[in-house]
């Protein structure tokens, strides 16, 4: 009877290969200018963070150039940064559920000190709390305020970042929408009005962030395929999707074909137009 290799491997080795993984991981992605995976990853946990961090370092040491070990150093600070800052910023809105308490399940806005105002209560502080951590992080902190109702032995509390994105082009429905980070990215696109028909290059949908595009077509198809949501896709308050039209995303070759006919009929006028055609010379 054949059994699993993996039963025989030791941890430790295990946990050095998923190291080495994803540091070619890191390195290929920071290679290809994108971010790091547990950068990107809205819902990443922190230990998923400090493991993203430690490839990154361990990558750049061994980086073929410059400009790959900058990026490299830069993306290992940014996810630094993140576990240390959290991942609310001041105008972020949650979206909280509290088991029991009317008062408390509403949508509410982070202020600009990173706290959440919360009726009859402290402000609860979100500095250096992560996506993955608010849920338990405002139950503990309602915990001290509210006791659960019987027969749960812990209060249930249900917290959701929202995020407000545009979506855009060739769509019934052109508009900012607000919602959940684990909305499905096919959800968002449904909501605004599906593909838009014929007439929409749905395979060329790109996500765009101050005019600039952070997520190509490839890569957009490739989150459709898998299922992904809007916070597996790191996509941010302000984000733009954006899906465009046929007849603009594809190459007319009959322009330049027009073009190349014009100038060839201009060479010959002039060549033997205006030239008087061939001479013969005595």
């Amino acid at each position: 009877m054949k059994l699993a290799m993996s039963r025989f491997i030791p941890p430790p080795i295990v946990r050095a290969a998923s190291a080495i993984s994803l540091c070619a991981v890191v390195w290929a992605g920071s290679a290809a200018g994108q971010s790091p995976i547990g950068e990107v990853r809205r819902q990443a946990t922190r230990a998923e963070l400090e493991m993203a961090a430690k490839a990154a370092e361990a990558a750049s040491a061994q980086a073929p150039d410059d400009k790959t070990r900058a990026k490299l150093q830069a993306d290992a600070a940014a996810i630094r940064q993140r576990l240390t800052n959290g991942d609310f910023l001041p105008g972020d809105r949650i979206l909280l559920l509290v088991h029991g308490d009317s008062a408390r399940s509403d949508t509410f806005t982070v202020r600009i000190d990173r706290r959440l105002p919360l009726p009859e209560m402290d402000d609860v502080s979100l500095q250096g709390v992560l996506d993955s951590e608010l849920e338990a992080h405002l139950r503990k902190e309602l915990s001290r305020y509210i006791k659960p109702l019987p027969p749960a032995t812990q209060l249930v509390v249900t917290a959701t970042p929202l995020i407000r994105l545009m979506v855009q082009g060739a769509i019934p429905s052109p508009n900012f929408y607000t919602v959940p980070v684990d909305k499905a990215i096919t959800d968002l696109i449904t909501e605004a009005g599906g593909t838009g028909g014929a007439q929409a290059a749905f395979d060329k949908t790109v996500v765009r962030r101050a005019g600039e595009v952070v997520m190509d077509h490839r890569a957009f198809a490739d989150a459709v395929r898998q299922g992904k949501t809007v916070g597996d896709m790191a996509l941010r308050d302000g984000d733009e999707v954006f899906i465009p039209d046929k007849a603009s995303s594809t190459f007319n070759w009959q322009t330049p074909m027009a073009v190349v006919s014009t100038l060839s009929g201009l060479y010959f006028l002039i060549r033997w137009g205006f030239g008087g055609g061939r001479r013969n010379v005595p």
